[in-house]
């Protein structure tokens, strides 16, 4: 019998105020435990957008030593035929940024904010295969049973190949923690002219349909050993 793990699917809404505490949420500012500089683009120098911050030890434990693990990536820089210079996507480009904290007994907002308004997060509890989506040799129902959403732990939904990265310190196995769709306010309507910015959010990466993977060092070795990175159609 394949074995399962648990997975939380993370239905996505905008908050109507700031959220100020270290929870899981999406966009707005970060809740730090301690002081961090935040992250700018090796490439382009621009100081890096905001995407997430999850917790590494509930509803799942994925880290015993640290607590929070928070997500920047760079807004992006194009060229004068309009292709995007800063590699976003690849976790070893400098183009993002994840920082992991332990727990302390204080809280710090950051003063600076991101484009993305905050979004509050409910969570539901499923299983998923443990399986490499990926292998395209597995039955399609067993691929379609991996959910291709924004969720906490189960498996990563490739939409290319399977990237899961080394650790960029120690170069030894990374853990899969989450994955963030890019729409965070549903799908675009058909029609173009409702395309209304204000009313539909998009994390950077590959429009409406690209998903971005969050891993974490399975030896938790050093706190800059948290590597993002994205993939879409």
């Amino acid at each position: 019998m394949r074995k399962e793990i648990d997975a939380y699917i993370c239905m996505v809404h905008r908050s109507h105020e700031p959220m100020l505490l270290a929870e899981f949420k999406l966009g707005g500012s970060p809740v730090f435990y301690r002081e961090a500089s935040w992250p700018t683009c090796t490439n382009c120098g621009q100081y890096m957008d905001f995407l997430v911050q999850v917790p590494l030890q509930h509803p799942l434990q994925f880290s015993k030593q640290y607590a929070m693990a928070y997500v920047f990536l760079c807004p992006g820089q194009f060229d004068e035929n309009g292709l995007l210079t800063c590699e976003t996507w690849d976790p070893y480009s400098g183009a993002n940024k994840v920082i992991i904290q332990e727990q302390s007994g204080q809280t710090i907002p950051a003063q600076r904010i991101s484009e993305y308004l905050d979004y509050r997060v409910s969570l539901e509890h499923v299983q998923e295969p443990l399986i490499d989506t990926s292998d395209h040799s597995l039955a399609v129902e067993l691929l379609h049973s991996v959910h291709e959403t924004t969720k906490i732990g189960g498996v990563p939904a490739w939409i290319q190949a399977n990237e899961a990265p080394r650790c960029s310190t120690c170069r030894g196995l990374t853990k899969f923690v989450a994955q963030f769709g890019a729409a965070l306010d549903g799908s675009l309507p058909a029609d173009p002219a409702k395309w209304d910015p204000d009313e539909y959010k998009f994390f950077h990466f590959g429009g409406d349909d690209g998903l971005g993977y969050l891993f974490i060092c399975e030896a938790e070795c050093d706190p800059d050993s948290g590597l993002f990175l994205w993939q879409c159609t």
